[in-house]
């Protein structure tokens, strides 16, 4: 329910957009320029410039250094249970030692739940503010390409349904963050 009225909502929106951009061009008839418009594919800007790779980079090596404490929490969760569940072992344990055991495994399936917790919501807010840093960053950027070459609005591949492959100004996008060379702070 929440995705239909999301894609009713952005729909409504994008409509809007045209509307807007239709009653706000110029009319050729009267002599007036058109609108100089430009589209930017904020994926690609990730993926391509230097700072998006940098970012993906960083956000792997936290991902894969969680994931080995986790794998670690999980490797000593199974000998337990393989303990437990050989009955064998289990014969040659005293109640108390057999009660500890019991004890332990479930204390470790816990932390393992409590950690994977942890894990993913540490992630998430990673990403997220990682995410929001690069759109900043874009914004910005893409802001100076629009002034300094007189472009009136410049949109997100993600807001445009079709659009002339000239319009696309991701590549140079991507040159101009490449050639700012600035990290976000505390990553330099």
């Amino acid at each position: 329910m929440k995705k239909m009225y999301a894609a009713v909502v952005k729909g409504i929106l994008l409509g809007s957009l045209g509307f807007i951009l239709c009653a706000a061009s110029p009319s050729y008839a009267n002599g007036a320029n058109p609108l100089k418009i430009g589209v930017v594919n904020f994926k690609e800007c990730v993926e391509k410039s230097k700072i998006g790779k940098h970012e993906q980079t960083v956000f792997e090596s936290l991902k894969k250094q969680m994931e080995s404490s986790l794998i670690e929490k999980e490797k000593a969760l199974n000998e337990v249970a393989n303990k437990l569940n050989d009955p064998d072992y289990v014969d040659t344990l005293s109640q108390a030692a057999e009660a500890e055991l019991k004890h332990k495994f479930r204390t470790l399936n816990q932390e393992i739940s409590q950690f994977q917790n942890q894990y993913y919501q540490a992630l998430n807010q990673t990403n997220v503010k990682v995410v929001q840093q690069l759109h900043d960053l874009i914004a910005k950027t893409v802001q100076t390409l629009a002034k300094e070459n007189g472009y009136d609005l410049v949109l997100n591949e993600e807001s445009s349904f079709f659009y002339k492959p000239e319009l696309d100004l991701t590549d140079k996008v991507v040159n101009l963050l490449d050639k700012m060379d600035k990290l976000p702070e505390g990553n330099n």
